[in-house]
């Protein structure tokens, strides 16, 4: 079976959670993060083996993330989720899917 790729979009205080997670299934590879701050995105994807920090519009367009993770706060969740969707990849976010 084929691992789902996914890209991390956020990497604030849940990412860690879900890196956690994540790093323990079988079925599901992190390979990318990107956050407003490089620094903060450097330091999550040490978290999953093989990922690497991207910015949002490199994440958007690699062709090895099959799933966008949206961990961006909810003002922020209708704007990165549409640009997912746009760029051809699956989207999962957490709460609401916009703040109006």
């Amino acid at each position: 079976m084929t691992a789902l790729r996914i890209g991390v979009v956020g990497a604030g205080q849940i990412s860690g959670a879900y890196l956690s997670t994540l790093r323990r299934l079988s079925n599901v590879e992190v390979v990318a993060v990107c956050d407003l701050d490089e620094a903060r995105a450097a330091a999550a994807a040490t978290a999953a083996p093989g990922a690497r920090p991207l910015p949002v519009a490199d994440l958007l367009t690699a062709d090895d993330v099959d799933l966008v993770l949206n961990l961006t706060i909810p003002a922020a969740h209708a704007e990165v989720a549409c640009a997912a969707i746009a760029a051809g990849k699956h989207v999962y976010g957490e709460k609401p899917l916009a703040v109006t």
